[in-house]
């Protein structure tokens, strides 16, 4: 068997977006086995992958700092020793694990981010679509050698939907749909709004046997969520019940996700659900758009009011209005007009 280490710290969305790279390299090479170096509350997203094998990074604590990488170098190499290294983050504390691999006479291989192109495409407002993060994790592989199909979704095993809507306390024999809304994001600049969030809900209330199941984490938005879910029927928090393992077992069985830029339209996508997902301050040509969804889902704001998009990769910088218009100008029919043509039950008001 050929052993391949591969190491993604990172935000939880460019870690889903692995899922169909490594699955891909599985499928088509029988005699490769895979360890994926990453935290452990990802570990959900990648279990039960014959020949994946999950490592956990004690990035904060035994791992912390250079001398705690080499701690995990030096485990690596005792427990795996593997044949390839594939750096799939570059960043410091990579850097320094490449090091360490180097030096030991390992055979280290490098994503390449696209720096330059995505920060020239802030620059001049360019919508001219970049390579995926999906696509640049495959080229990583593809120059070393390896030769695999990237696998359409779902990805996520797709098991009986009376389990995994009784985790919700759903009658599954009552709910004829269920549309998740994953209204967050890390950064504010991302985010549509509470307040249409609430009128997408109302509109979906038009909808026979219907529930809306609400995505998100963290006591802040928690408490959001727990609002909404009150002032409506049919609506569920799902933090309230499962954590990422039953997520995983629950979105395959959800008929539409309306989500931000974020890990969870990511997990939606990787489903093989419809995603219909808002676009603020970032932009999909940059290389995050979901996985095999098509352009018409990706709702953004698209006339001439505004030349500022995208004004940043991540989303992380202010608002140059101070408003974040370009989430402002998307109405609440624009999504829903989506949403009833997939769902086929019209939702305008």
């Amino acid at each position: 068997m050929t052993k391949i280490l591969v190491y993604r710290f990172s935000a939880m969305g460019d870690v889903v977006m692995l899922l169909p790279v490594l699955k891909g390299l599985l499928d088509s090479n029988p005699k490769l086995e895979i360890y994926l170096l990453t935290r452990p509350f990802l570990f959900p997203v990648f279990e039960g992958i014959d020949r994946l094998h999950l490592v956990a990074a004690d990035l904060k604590g035994k791992h912390k700092g250079a001398r705690g990488l080499f701690r995990l170098y030096r485990q690596l190499k005792k427990e795996i020793n593997p044949d390839h290294v594939f750096d799939l983050h570059q960043v410091l504390r990579t850097h320094i694990l490449n090091f360490y691999f180097r030096r030991g006479g390992y055979s280290v291989h490098k994503l390449n981010k696209g720096r330059a192109e995505k920060k020239h495409a802030v620059k001049t407002k360019s919508h001219e679509t970049l390579p995926s993060s999906i696509d640049r994790y495959a080229a990583a592989f593809s120059s070393a050698g390896f030769r695999f199909i990237l696998p359409p979704p779902p990805l996520f095993p797709i098991g009986l939907r009376s389990e995994a809507l009784g985790l919700l306390k759903i009658d599954a024999a009552e709910t004829k749909v269920l549309v998740g809304i994953a209204p967050f994001a890390k950064h504010k600049q991302k985010v549509w709004g509470v307040e249409k969030t609430r009128e997408l809900i109302s509109l979906l209330q038009r909808i026979p046997n219907s529930k809306v199941v609400l995505f998100g984490g963290g006591k802040e938005e928690m408490e959001i969520l727990d609002d909404l879910a009150s002032a409506f029927p049919n609506c569920v928090v799902a933090g309230r019940y499962v954590k990422l393992a039953d997520e995983v077992k629950l979105l395959p069985l959800i008929d539409l996700m309306v989500s931000m830029d974020s890990a969870n339209m990511h997990l939606a996508a990787m489903a093989g659900i419809p995603v219909v997902s808002v676009w603020g301050a970032t932009h999909p040509s940059l290389g995050f758009a979901p996985y095999h969804q098509p352009d018409e889902n990706m709702i953004q704001y698209r006339g001439d009011a505004l030349r500022c998009r995208p004004c940043s990769v991540f989303g992380n910088k202010k608002c140059i209005y101070g408003d974040v218009r370009c989430m402002k100008y998307i109405s609440v029919n624009q999504v829903a007009e989506r949403v009833g043509f997939l769902l086929d039950h019209p939702l305008q008001r």
